[in-house]
Parts: C-alpha cells; sequence; structure tokens
C-alpha cells in the first residue's frame, strides 16, 4: 500500500517506519516552516526576561527557539521563568521545559482548550509561545482573567505549494491509497490551497484514507468533510502506522 506523509518533520523517521511495516511511503510535505528573525520579536524576549507571572509552553521547539534566542541577545530567561506559574500545551513541551530544569506546573492534552482550566486567576503578565500562528483563543481567555499578553513566535508555518499540488495529484490520480496528515494545519493547508478541494473531500471518503496523529488533526480533517479512517491517540508515528494496519487487517476480516 502506497503511503503519502504531508508532514515536514521526521520524513526519515516515517519512511523507516513505513517501510518496515511493508508500507510504500511517498513523501509530499505540505508546509514550510521558517523560523522569524530574533529581533522581530526581541522586544517581547525583554519583556520576559524582566519577569511574567504566567508562562504558556505550546510546543518543544518553541521553547527551545526561544532560550536560543535569548541567548543571542545575551539574556538570561531562567531566572523569569522560575518565577512564572508555568504551563505546558502537551507531552512535547513538557518534556523540554524539564530538560531545561523548568518544569510544568500543570500540562494540557495537547490542545489549546485544554489549557483554559488550568489558568490561573488573572492579573499581571503572561508569556503565550505561539507555535507558527496566533491563538486567538488563548489570548482571548488570558485578557478575560486580566492578564497582559505578550506573544512569541520564534517561528511560523507557511504552505509549500509545490507540496500541496503534488499531494492533491497523487490522490486525485490515485497514486496512494493513504494520506497520514500528523498536524492540524497541514490539513487546512492542503484544502485551503488545493486546486479542487471538493475532488479531495470525494477521494477521502472513497478510495484513500485519512490518518490523523492526534485528536487536533483528526478533528480538522472533520471539519473539511473528512472522517479520518484511523486516529492515533498518542501521537506518535511509529504507533500511527502500527495501528493503521492493525485497522486494515480488520476491514479486511
Amino acid at each position: 500500500m502506497r503511503i503519502a506523509y504531508a508532514g515536514l518533520r521526521r520524513k526519515e523517521e516515517f519512511k523507516a517506519l513505513a517501510e518496515k511495516l511493508g508500507f510504500t511511503p511517498l513523501l509530499f510535505p505540505v508546509q514550510a516552516t521558517e523560523k522569524v528573525p530574533v529581533p522581530e520579536y526581541q522586544d517581547h524576549l525583554r519583556e520576559l526576561a524582566w519577569g511574567v507571572d504566567l508562562f504558556l509552553a505550546t510546543t518543544g521547539v518553541g521553547v527551545r527557539d526561544l532560550l536560543e534566542a535569548a541567548s543571542v541577545l545575551g539574556l538570561d530567561l531562567r531566572p523569569a521563568l522560575e518565577g512564572a506559574f508555568r504551563l505546558a500545551r502537551g507531552a512535547k513541551a513538557a518534556r523540554v521545559l524539564k530538560e531545561a530544569g523548568l518544569p510544568p506546573h500543570a500540562t494540557g492534552d495537547g490542545t489549546s482548550p485544554s489549557l483554559l482550566p488550568l489558568l490561573p486567576p488573572g492579573g499581571g503578565r503572561a508569556a503565550l509561545q505561539l507555535y507558527g500562528k496566533p491563538l486567538p483563543l488563548l489570548e482571548g481567555a488570558l485578557e478575560e482573567r486580566g492578564f497582559r499578553v505578550i506573544p512569541l513566535m520564534p517561528y511560523r508555518h507557511l504552505p509549500d505549494r509545490e507540496g500541496i499540488r503534488r499531494l492533491e495529484g497523487a490522490v486525485l490520480r490515485g497514486e496512494v491509497e493513504a494520506v497520514a496528515f500528523v498536524a492540524a494545519l497541514q490539513v487546512e493547508f492542503l484544502f485551503e490551497e488545493a486546486e479542487d478541494p471538493a475532488a479531495l473531500k470525494e477521494a477521502f471518503a472513497g478510495r484513500v484514507k485519512a490518518l490523523a496523529v492526534g485528536r487536533v488533526t483528526a478533528d480538522a480533517l472533520r471539519e473539511w468533510g473528512v472522517r479520518p479512517f484511523y486516529v492515533d491517540e498518542t501521537e506518535r508515528l511509529g504507533s500511527m502506522l502500527q495501528g493503521f494496519r492493525k485497522a486494515l487487517q480488520e476491514e479486511v476480516a
């Protein structure tokens, strides 16, 4: 079975895992990521270094990028982060904070809504690490609680239009039997930039199976009218591929 991978990161890992399980992997990344130049957000980094009451970490790579950017500016974020109430959106962000000696006080399930009940009562300044795009849900909730939000975007996502054209063509021409999405943004980029999103939706309703890593990615597929064939709740590539193979076997049986 030919399975396309829409992700940008961990392409070689996906390829090796898929081949080991007997799949034929095809790599069609639909997103590109670029680091935001440090000067674009250096003022917000300095505000963070002065001290905040709340720090929300949404991705592990984003936390690392903030620490690296602060180092470039000669800033030490550790005292500020040690004195803040620290929230992690999911396991990856929590792990990076722990590695830095700054374990979170609470951790969500990997989704932004899961952070809402964990937010402390308001007042003060809240630093919000963004992951490639604005987060109006969290920003609005923080402002409602009386926080002044300091947004920090160390990297941003862009659609890879060449990858989108290649993946759309492969799906519509029947050159793949399944597509694996590992982020909601990949689903959004594919359908928003597709030349014929209706035909894509029809293909996913028939011969092409959609795979999703995590509930957020699965929800993005559903919002575009695509029912995921398999959803991996552990958010791991190997687990997704193994679960997909098992689901295929059960479908045949």
